[in-house]
C-alpha cells in the first residue's frame, strides 16, 4: 500500500511539473484562431495580431512576402487548400533531386507520381503537372534548356568558340606563370646555396622579374538560373541561380573548363528533362542551334586581320611555353612557321 502511494505522489508530481513547463512556453488564454489550440508565448506567427498555433504555423508554405499580407479570411482558405493537398504530399516519394548549392535551396521530384516539390522540407505543397506551367534553365540569362507542353527545346551552346577566344591569353598566362616560378625556384637555390655575394632582395631588376604574375581572364559563363512560371493557387513562379565553372588561377585549361562546363550542363538537361516528363512525357526533344544562322553574317568580320606579332618578342614566348608542356612540338613548329612567313 505504501508503494502504491509513492508511485501515485511521483506522477502527480510528473504532471505538475509537465503542467508548469508547458505553460512556460503554452498560453492557454490566447487561442489560435484557425484550430483554437494554445499558441506559443515566443516566437509566435501572428495572422492580423492573432498568434498561430505551432501545427497551424507548421503549414505555412508561402512564397517570401505572401503570408505577412494575409487576413484571417485569405489564411483560413489557404489552410483549406494547404490540407487538400495532403494525399498528394503523404504520397510523395523523392526519385530525383537538384541542388542549387550550400543553402541554396532544392527542387525535388518524383517521378513515379509525377509530382513537383520546390524545397526539401516535406510539408512543402506537392505539385501536380497542372500547377506547372512552363520552365526554362538560363546561362547568363540566354536560355538553354525550355520547356512546356507540347514543346520542349534544346539551345546548343558556342562554349567552345568562346574558350577558343580566351586560350591565348590563358597560354600567355601560363607561360608567365612558369617564368614566374622558374625565377622564385632560382631565387631559393641562390638564397640556399648562397653563392651569389651580390644578391640583393632589395635589387630593382630582381623585384621586378619577382612579381607574380595576376590571373585576370574572365570565366566565359557567371551563373546559371532555374526558372519555373507556376499556376498554382499560391506560387506562381520559381527561381534559383546556380553557379558556374571557374578557371584555376593556378593552372587554367580551357578543357580542365570544358570538363566542368559539359558536367553541369549535363546536370541542368537531366534537370530539363525530368521537368518535362512531369509536365508532358510525350513531348520529343527539339535541339537548336542558334548560332548557326549568325556564323554566316558574322564570318566577314571574324575574319578581320589582326595585328601581326613580332617574331623576335613572340618566337621566346612559344618556346617557353614549349618547355613548360603547355603546346607540343608540333604546334610550337606551326606557330614559328607562322610567325616567320614561311
Amino acid at each position: 500500500e505504501n508503494v502504491r502511494k509513492s508511485e501515485l505522489t511521483r506522477e502527480k508530481q510528473r504532471l505538475l511539473w509537465e503542467g508548469k513547463t508547458m505553460g512556460l512556453f503554452t498560453n492557454n488564454k490566447k487561442l489560435c484562431p484557425i484550430c483554437g489550440s494554445p499558441t506559443p508565448r515566443l516566437l509566435a506567427s501572428a495572422v492580423e495580431g492573432q498568434n498561430l498555433c505551432k501545427e497551424c504555423a507548421a503549414k505555412i508554405d508561402l512564397p517570401d512576402g505572401v503570408f505577412n499580407s494575409m487576413t484571417l479570411d485569405d489564411f483560413r482558405e489557404y489552410i483549406k487548400c494547404y490540407d487538400a493537398n495532403k494525399p498528394l504530399r503523404d504520397s510523395f516519394t523523392e526519385t530525383y533531386r537538384y541542388d542549387f548549392g550550400f543553402f541554396k535551396g532544392s527542387l525535388v521530384l518524383d517521378m513515379d507520381h509525377q509530382l513537383l516539390r520546390l524545397g526539401v522540407v516535406d510539408g512543402a505543397f506537392a505539385m501536380e503537372p497542372s500547377d506547372i506551367k512552363s520552365f526554362r534553365i538560363l546561362e547568363d540569362g540566354e536560355v538553354l534548356y525550355e520547356g512546356e507542353k507540347g514543346n520542349f527545346r534544346s539551345y546548343k551552346s558556342n562554349i567552345k568558340e568562346r574558350l577558343d577566344e580566351l586560350k591565348p591569353r590563358i597560354d600567355e598566362y601560363r607561360m608567365l606563370r612558369h617564368q614566374y616560378e622558374m625565377m622564385e625556384e632560382m631565387r631559393r637555390n641562390m638564397e640556399d646555396s648562397r653563392r651569389d655575394d651580390n644578391f640583393r632582395r632589395d635589387d630593382p631588376d630582381y623585384r621586378d622579374r619577382m612579381t607574380e604574375p595576376d590571373f585576370n581572364i574572365p570565366n566565359p559563363v557567371e551563373k546559371f538560373a532555374v526558372e519555373i512560371t507556376l499556376e498554382h493557387p499560391y506560387w506562381k513562379s520559381f527561381y534559383k541561380e546556380t553557379g558556374a565553372p571557374k578557371f584555376n588561377s593556378d593552372q587554367p585549361s580551357t578543357i580542365d573548363y570544358l570538363d566542368d562546363y559539359t558536367q553541369k550542363t549535363e546536370g541542368l538537361h537531366a534537370l530539363a528533362q525530368n521537368l518535362m516528363q512531369i509536365i508532358d512525357p510525350q513531348v520529343q526533344e527539339q535541339v537548336i542551334d542558334p548560332h548557326a544562322a549568325t556564323q554566316s553574317t558574322q564570318s566577314a568580320p571574324q575574319a578581320a586581320p589582326v595585328q601581326a606579332e613580332d617574331p623576335t618578342v613572340a618566337l621566346p614566348k612559344y618556346k617557353a611555353l614549349l618547355d613548360a608542356g603547355v603546346i607540343t612540338a608540333e604546334e610550337f613548329a606551326a606557330k614559328k612557321k607562322q610567325l616567320l612567313g614561311l
